[in-house]
């Protein structure tokens, strides 16, 4: 058996000509779709995980966490010899109905990156994902129009709770309501990491995929040519408004109680 085993290096210690081809391939792909300047919106639910996806990729406390935010922030740094501009914007509810001023300036974030965010973030925090969430997903997306979606990637928060479950077995598990928030998007989706702060691969991986989104969709999100098949904003619409059950619930014991009880209070606080 063992004389049939190829040795360390035919086995793949040294590349061949076709690992090196491919390699080449890959690099050559990442330098043409590399952006100088790259524009983000986040989008989310109002606690943390949202604005703490924010952080991580601006690389420092930009987006304060104590409050939920009432309005958009918009923070410029360098990364990876690119230049990064994130817009916070306010988180919906879980519960409760998003008040139309709030919507309006969630609305104005997409506004806020001339000519046009590259990529809109849906921070999704791993948890039970219910019918609910689905809805309020849904509900807000839509506010930026259909065409939005081409220019949205999931990106999945408090992973490590899973601990030794991979991230498409949690996918799986969430069952069609998930599904088809990555359906939208065409399952276009990034697991980041928002203990590990400063310079760290993860964001450069982030920044590579966003890249790989324009190149493929072409060009960026631009607020001025959806604004016509915007519906105006309507106080008493709301798919989600007679469901009672909790959204984006975190699993029991996890380090996402914290975060809901971070919510609660500053719900009971306003």
């Amino acid at each position: 058996m063992a004389a049939n085993r190829p040795s360390q290096t035919e086995a793949g210690d040294s590349p061949g000509p076709d690992d090196e081809a491919r390699k080449a391939a890959i690099a050559a792909a990442k330098l043409a779709n590399r952006l100088p300047e790259i524009r983000l919106v986040v989008l989310g639910w109002r606690w943390p995980g949202k604005s703490l996806t924010g952080n991580t990729i601006i690389g420092r406390e930009e987006f304060r966490l104590e409050r939920a935010a009432e309005f958009c922030v918009k923070r410029e740094t360098e990364v990876l010899e690119r230049q990064v501009i994130v817009v916070d914007t306010p988180g919906w509810f879980s519960t409760q109905d998003t008040p139309p001023s709030y919507k309006q300036e969630l609305v104005r974030g997409a506004s806020l990156c001339p000519p046009g965010p590259h990529a809109f973030l849906l921070v999704i925090p791993v948890g039970m994902f219910t019918e609910v969430d689905r809805a309020r997903i849904e509900e807000h997306v839509s506010l930026f129009g259909e065409g939005v979606w081409k220019q949205t990637i999931v990106v999945f928060t408090w992973a490590e709770v899973l601990r030794n479950i991979s991230i498409e077995r949690y996918i799986r598990r969430e069952g069609k309501e998930l599904q088809w928030v990555l359906e939208k998007c065409k399952r276009r989706y990034f697991v980041i990491n928002n203990c590990i702060f400063g310079e760290h691969p993860q964001v450069g991986r982030l920044l590579e995929r966003v890249e790989k989104m324009v190149a493929e969709e072409g060009g960026y999100y631009n607020p001025e040519e959806v604004e016509k098949e915007k519906k105006p904003l309507d106080k008493n619409q709301n798919p989600a408004r007679e469901v009672r059950e909790l959204g984006a619930r975190p699993k029991q014991n996890s380090a996402l109680s914290l975060s809901k009880a971070m919510e609660v209070e500053s719900l009971s606080s306003e």
